[in-house]
């Protein structure tokens, strides 16, 4: 009798949902998790720490991943704001600042997307056996996107950018948590203090996503 409660509850609230129209929305300014992006070219990276302040314009990434048959592994912490990001090594206790000029990319619905479904991932059949998500689609002057959302919490599930002359990249959110554990993962190591500032190369990190690889 409890779980046709429970069940008769979740359903009711879900269908609701459902018959209300969706909005453009911000994902929450403190986000941390794990992240999954395919580049175009076969290269595939996993952020198996991703770190996201949207106050503050702040990026922390730890990855590993393959570039064609080569390994990559990265650990980088981006300001935006202040125009550079850091890359790190721990092993060698060395630090790279590296000049940055590509604009920051909040996680977020467009206010100009146009909603193109709503749906259920997983289940309907018992609660908690499904999430209720929107997807939206839109453009800007550099891209064409697709993205996911869930309908509750507008936490990020998928984004995909069509990139003229660059391709597609699509990025998997998962594991993810509102909240920073450590607000001190954003901040760089002590050593990071006397890194040498190197020249910016010809295309790079003026784009948000070349920035993140």
């Amino acid at each position: 009798m409890r779980a046709y409660l429970l069940l008769t509850v979740s359903l009711t609230v879900l269908l609701s949902a459902l018959a209300q129209k969706p909005h453009p929305c911000k994902a929450p300014p403190y986000l941390q998790g794990k992240l999954v992006v395919l580049y175009p070219e076969g290269k595939t990276v996993v952020y198996e720490q991703f770190y996201y302040d949207a106050f503050e314009q702040r990026i922390r990434l730890i990855a590993a991943g393959k570039e064609s048959t080569h390994d990559v592994f990265v650990d980088r912490l981006l300001f935006f704001r202040e125009r550079f990001y850091y890359e790190i090594s721990y092993h060698n206790k060395t630090c790279t600042k590296v000049p940055l000029t590509a604009e920051f990319i909040p996680i977020e619905i467009p206010f100009d997307a146009h909603h193109k479904a709503q749906y259920v991932l997983g289940s309907l059949s018992a609660p908690a056996q499904g999430l209720l998500v929107n997807e939206w689609v839109g453009s800007t002057a550099e891209a064409n996107y697709t993205m996911s959302f869930t309908e509750f919490g507008c936490i990020p599930i998928t984004t995909l950018y069509s990139i003229e002359k660059t391709g597609h990249i699509l990025s998997s959110f998962f594991d993810m948590v509102i909240g920073l554990d450590n607000p001190d993962i954003l901040i760089p190591p002590s050593f990071c203090t006397s890194a040498k500032e190197v020249e910016l190369k010809d295309g790079e990190v003026k784009n948000f996503f070349k920035a993140l690889i």
